[in-house]
């Protein structure tokens, strides 16, 4: 090693001792931390995972000088939900925990002693970021659910919950496959039929489309599609974009436009990941020096942008976060109980909290209901549940029962990963609450108003 190397590592060993020294081991974290909830275990805690990082510092004296395996375990095992940064009252930043995270990817397999084998194949993961793949995965999860229902009775899901490994992990990825109705009159039948407005089918048919506020009455938007939203979701992303143009906003959708690459770099492939940010910071250069704004539908998705630079985290804005602050056509009449469940990446990752619960609060009829650890990590991690399928199932149904115990009618959120992990939580034990995107109501909410 270089002695200039050799200077940089002690300086990077002295600056996290120095942030170190912020956390004074209160352990008010805790409750917050996903891993530790479902695990009990002190090492599977931001706490401990402090802990082992100073004694990693303390073993090698630089950053680069190699640790025991089981420390990276550990760091490994992270979420990475942030939840533990909202809760310091220090104000120890989330990226101590990153740098151990950094870490354990740079480290092979052996070194570490092994690590669990991811529920899906590796070839099959590093496609989980293409929308035309996850299209067709989505269509091959619908018929090979609706086979299950067949086969074994519509509470398949319950039934096959116990299967062997291999097969129980395939049922887990069909049910937490991120789904909503792809029809805009499917949309409006479920939501009818929850609703209690009878006939469906007359109520679909006299729906008219809401008269749009003038053009220019909102901001200009380039629209940023997602992998997960647009091979998942196309039919709510379609209905997000009528939403915004409803409210007088121009909408442009940039071509050659791709993943933000969240998925590569929670899955070690930090070239895939550069390769995706530069095509996308050309793909949307052009608008943002016009002074378009970004949305992005996907909390997930917001937040990885945001990470782009100075220009691109001054640009991007959530989907939820712009919505909230347009003038969207008249709301009609939702007569439901709704619970909203917050993703990670917006209530931790961008402090999105007040937003999402003034747009159902200005929905006429509707009731709000908040529900047990809202902070709390629904546990899909995006890549992190497929490597650690045992422990993202347990929290899964952890979050869905304590939506359930709201007695809510509908749930809600804004993050495809977060919706199908809860949606396989729900299946598992209250399969009849269902879960939508949050944009989905507010779309039904304005159709609605639009009839009154």
């Amino acid at each position: 090693m270089s002695d200039q190397h050799m200077a940089s590592a002690a300086s990077t060993g002295q600056q996290l001792e120095d942030l170190l020294r912020q956390c004074v081991q209160c352990g008010l974290c805790l409750p917050h931390c996903a891993t530790w909830l479902a695990t009990g275990n002190e090492v599977q805690s931001p706490r401990g995972r402090l802990l082992l990082l100073g004694e990693m510092l303390r073993l090698d004296g630089t950053d680069t000088a190699p640790v025991p395996g089981a420390f990276l375990r550990a760091f490994d095992q992270c979420i990475g939900c942030r939840a533990c940064e909202t809760a310091c009252p220090s104000g120890v930043p989330f990226n101590l925990l990153e740098y151990g995270q950094q870490r354990a990817m740079a480290m092979p397999l052996d070194r570490m002693g092994g690590l669990p084998r991811p529920a899906v194949p590796g070839p099959f993961l590093r496609r989980m970021d293409r929308p035309d793949f996850l299209g067709f995965l989505s269509r091959t999860a619908g018929l090979a659910r609706s086979l299950l229902a067949v086969a074994v009775g519509k509470m398949w899901r319950r039934r096959l919950a116990e299967a062997p490994v291999g097969v129980g992990h395939l049922v887990r990825l069909l049910g937490s496959m991120p789904a909503s109705p792809r029809t805009d009159t499917g949309l409006l039948q479920m939501l009818d039929g929850l609703c209690h407005r009878e006939p469906r089918d007359k109520q679909v048919s006299e729906v008219s489309t809401p008269v749009p506020a003038p053009p220019g009455h909102g901001p200009r938007v380039a629209f940023f599609h997602g992998c997960a939203n647009a091979g998942l979701l196309p039919g709510t992303s379609r209905r997000f974009v009528d939403l915004l143009g409803w409210a007088g906003c121009r909408v442009e959708e940039p071509l050659e436009q791709d993943c933000c690459g969240a998925l590569a770099s929670h899955t070690g492939r930090p070239g895939r990941a550069a390769s995706l940010r530069a095509r996308n910071r050309n793909a949307f250069s052009g608008v943002v020096a016009e002074g378009a704004v970004i949305v992005a539908e996907a909390a997930g998705c917001g937040h990885e942008l945001k990470s782009y630079g100075e220009e691109f985290q001054e640009k991007v804005v959530d989907g939820v976060v712009l919505l909230a602050g347009l003038d969207l056509p008249p709301l009609g009449r939702v007569p439901l109980r709704v619970v909203y469940h917050d993703p990670c990446h917006a209530r931790h990752g961008q402090g999105i909290i007040a937003e999402p619960r003034r747009l159902l609060a200005a929905i006429p009829g509707l009731e709000l209901v908040e529900p047990e650890e809202a902070e709390v990590c629904c546990g899909s991690g995006g890549a992190w549940g497929l490597r650690y399928p045992e422990i993202s199932a347990d929290l899964g149904r952890r979050k869905a029962a304590n939506l359930a115990a709201t007695g809510a009618d509908l749930v809600v959120t804004s993050n495809p990963g977060c919706l199908g992990q809860i949606a396989d939580g729900l299946l598992l034990d209250t399969p009849g609450l269902p879960i939508l995107p949050l944009t989905d109501l507010i779309w039904y909410a304005v159709k609605r108003g639009s009839t009154t």
